[in-house]
């Protein structure tokens, strides 16, 4: 436990939620990587080969370059095919870039600031106080809402409350 102009304050909250959202930053980005790898390499390596030495003997060989011409039509015919995949692909990898961007924006950058700066704010004054099962919160005079209650309960209308300044969670306070 640390304190923080004589408050106590646990800033294992503030930790954990710049963990949890880096985690799944560096997952998303992970799962990603592997999607584009696994998209640009999918082909045969021995289909791409055979390509290669076709074309090679389609210089000399009539009979190969007959063969050549088939293969290259039928890759042009799953091509087009294939174009609603493609399209599905290009959406999906717009909808993963920008997830992780909010991700990267919203989690991960704030959260590791206020920890690494111990950049917290400290309010004193009238509070609000929404006690609920999943996501509890003080409100506080002036509108902003932070995360978490900490000792407080519903009763407490005024108090010193500890947050930090991007992420709005709650590291202290006393009645």
């Amino acid at each position: 436990m640390n304190t923080y102009n004589g408050i106590p304050i646990f800033e294992y909250s503030l930790l954990a939620h710049s963990i949890i959202f880096t985690l799944l930053f560096i997952g998303l980005s992970a799962a990603f990587a592997f999607w584009i790898y696994t998209s640009l390499t999918m082909k045969n390596p021995k289909g791409r080969q055979h390509l290669k030495k076709l074309k090679e003997k389609a210089e000399n060989d009539e009979l190969a370059k007959k063969r050549l011409v088939k293969i290259e039509l039928k890759n042009k015919r799953r091509r087009k095919r294939n174009k609603e995949n493609i399209i599905i692909d290009v959406v999906i990898w717009c909808l993963s870039v920008c997830m992780a961007a909010v991700i990267l924006a919203w989690g991960v950058i704030p959260g590791w600031t206020d920890y690494v700066k111990k950049d917290y704010l400290i309010y004193t004054g009238e509070i609000t106080v929404y006690n609920q099962m999943k996501r509890s919160r003080i409100e506080l005079e002036d509108g902003t809402t932070i995360w978490g209650i900490g000792d407080f309960d519903e009763e407490n209308t005024y108090g010193t409350v500890i947050y930090s300044k991007r992420t709005k969670l709650f590291l202290g306070g006393i009645n």
